[in-house]
């Protein structure tokens, strides 16, 4: 049973986005009146993401929300890390501050669970899913081929394995003991959770709006590669 969500939100230069966000998830209403932490870790951001992020806390005094601020910037999964070492809720979830993702589905990633047919549930932008008009082809192509690889190398069937959207029991995520700080961190996360064979696993279809580049997009080609080499490394070694 699920009594609590720990909402893990990792900010980097997303202050054009990260209030309506983080008010989105405010008023989110989660089933079966499952409680709510919301943790939002600002990663040394250089824009006015901070500022953004005090403002709706200070407009927000009754909200539970705890920050935290990196001193350096430690990247997406670094700070996924940070915010590990605190969260108390019984399953966590982590959710860009960017709105490529709606977090009205987390709803849906949460029904698995709940109906006691699934352990881990990721949320896929790709199944029954064509190529949005912003979204670029070479990311969509680089997605699909390291979703593949992990596959293989991990012995699991997803068709998204980069997605932002895990939900994952909070007593395992913490005893995974992750090692990369930036967008590696995915197959990481994927790596060490297939190893244990006991989980069920579940991928449930989720819409994405994806931004371009110039709209603030982080990853980048030489993501793709720390990626590859993080599936070799966790996967066969």
């Amino acid at each position: 049973m699920i009594k609590s969500l720990s909402i893990i939100i990792p900010v980097f230069n997303e202050s054009l986005t990260i209030y309506k966000l983080l008010d989105t998830v405010n008023n989110l209403v989660i089933k079966n009146d499952i409680r709510k932490e919301i943790i939002v870790i600002n990663d040394f951001s250089k824009d006015n993401s901070k500022k953004e992020i005090l403002r709706f806390i200070k407009e927000n005094k009754s909200l539970s929300i705890t920050f935290i601020e990196n001193d350096f910037n430690v990247g997406k999964g670094g700070s996924i890390k940070e915010a590990l070492k605190i969260v108390s809720g019984d399953y966590c979830i982590i959710q860009d501050a960017d709105l490529e993702l709606n977090p009205e589905e987390i709803n849906d990633l949460l029904d698995p669970v709940l109906n006691n047919k699934a352990d881990i549930v990721y949320g896929s932008r790709f199944i029954n899913s064509k190529k949005k008009k912003k979204e670029s082809i070479l990311n969509r192509i680089a997605n699909k081929l390291l979703t593949a690889l992990g596959n293989f190398c991990f012995g699991v069937k997803l068709t998204d394995m980069q997605t932002c959207y895990k939900l994952i029991p909070t007593e395992i995520f913490k005893k995974l003991d992750l090692k990369e700080n930036r967008f590696a961190f995915d197959p990481e996360v994927t790596a060490k959770l297939a190893k244990n064979k006991n989980l069920r696993w579940k991928e449930i279809p989720i819409n994405y709006n994806p931004r371009t580049v110039d709209e603030g997009k982080k990853i980048r080609w030489r993501d793709g590669f720390r990626a590859l080499f993080s599936i070799l490394r966790y996967g066969l070694f």
